[in-house]
Parts: structure tokens; C-alpha cells; sequence
């Protein structure tokens, strides 16, 4: 990631600090979490791990994306990208929410003979699926190349990741990604060093990885 000198409203004050994204990686969890279990949304019972992971990995491309964009000079610089991935995370999660509230199952009363009735409030669904087809698509370029990074590199960004995540039987589509490229997550799923120095290194090594992500480019 290009370096920018240091003034005032330049992108230099953030972006360039290899530690944004490992903080990035720390904070959303914790602010997905907060708002998915916030939520009230009863079909996202027993469900929630997998949303937080969603809005999580949504958040950190489309910022990636807004990051690439500003160092190219095709969109306005980017002062904080912490407060940029609040703004994506939550758009996203009212994105989210507003999509499940279309489904308002109406219970059965005297005259509907015991017959639940499900109205869909109108929307697109071929936008929907393009979405989804686009998303998996990028998880699928992520994790091609992903895999190719220097061994050390790979496998902090890989534990990272996995350290984000919750494991089902069905795996989410990012993690059949990696399924794809013979790489379970769950295999990295691991506390981090306990001694300083092993931390710091993995630290090192992950930030190096992130900012490999960061130079990729799949407009």
C-alpha cells in the first residue's frame, strides 16, 4: 500500500499504518456482534455467528475496494478507515435486516383455518442473486490468491481469519472457497502466541499479508 506524506486530510493518517488492518480484523467483530444480537430478527436465532461473519468479511472488501479506488484517484480520499468500515458494516447489517423483515409470517386467526399465511414485500430477487453470485465470486479470487502468498504470510492471515470465524457442518461460502483450494480454516483456528516475541512476529507477518490483500484488484 503507497505511503502519503503526512498532512492534514491526506490518507496518510490511517490507511498508511500497517497495524489498520489487524485493527480492522480486532474491532469489527466486536461492533457486528453488537448490532447483530441488537437486532431483534427472529429468524437469525442460532444463526448469528454466521451474520457477524458476513457482515465482517463484506465490510473489509468493500473497504479494500474504497482503499484501492482512493490510491488510484478515482474516489475521495479516505481520512479514517475505521469510521469507513462503521459506515459499510452498518449499512450492510440494515441491508441485511431490512431483507429478512420482508418475510412477516402472519399466525392464523379464526379465519384462516389454521393456515399460515408468509407475505413477501416486493423486491428484486435477481438483484439479490447477483449479489450473492458476486460475492462468492470475489471469495473465490481471494482465496486463489490467498493461496499463493509466501508460506509464513499465508498461513497468519489464514489463522486470522479462521479466528473470526464459526464452524457449522455447512460451510459458508468463503470457507468453501478455501475448501476449494484444499485449505480447511478450521485447521487454523488457533490461540494466538502466548510469548511476545512469537506475537509480534505473527503480527509482523499478518500485516505484511493484509497489505498483499490490500494491492489486489479485481474491478
Amino acid at each position: 500500500m503507497t505511503l502519503h506524506p503526512h498532512s492534514s486530510g491526506s490518507l496518510r493518517c490511517e490507511t498508511s499504518s500497517d497495524a489498520i488492518w489487524i485493527n480492522l480484523y480486532a474491532f469489527l467483530p466486536f461492533y457486528a456482534k453488537r448490532l447483530v444480537y441488537s437486532s431483534g430478527i427472529s429468524s437469525w436465532r442460532g444463526q448469528e455467528d454466521d451474520i457477524v461473519e458476513d457482515i465482517v468479511q463484506e465490510t473489509i472488501i468493500r473497504v479494500l475496494k474504497c482503499i484501492r479506488r482512493a490510491e488510484c484517484g478515482e474516489g475521495a480520499p479516505i481520512g479514517s478507515p475505521k469510521a469507513l468500515s462503521i459506515v459499510i458494516a452498518h449499512n450492510y447489517y440494515e441491508d441485511l435486516r431490512r431483507r429478512d423483515k420482508r418475510l412477516l409470517r402472519i399466525k392464523s386467526d379464526e379465519w384462516s383455518l389454521g393456515v399460515d399465511v408468509v407475505l413477501h414485500s416486493q423486491f428484486d430477487p435477481s438483484e439479490l442473486a447477483l449479489n450473492n453470485l458476486f460475492r462468492e465470486w470475489l471469495y473465490i479470487k481471494l482465496s486463489q490468491d490467498i493461496v499463493k502468498f509466501p508460506d509464513k504470510q499465508r498461513r497468519a492471515l489464514l489463522i486470522d481469519i479462521a479466528n473470526l470465524m464459526h464452524f457449522d457442518e455447512k460451510p459458508t461460502p468463503l470457507q468453501q472457497a478455501f475448501l476449494n483450494q484444499k485449505i480447511r480454516l478450521q485447521d487454523y483456528q488457533q490461540p494466538l502466541p502466548v510469548n511476545s516475541v512469537e506475537r509480534t512476529r505473527h503480527a509482523s507477518l499478518l500485516s505484511l499479508a493484509l497489505k498483499r490483500v490490500g494491492k489486489l484488484n479485481y474491478a
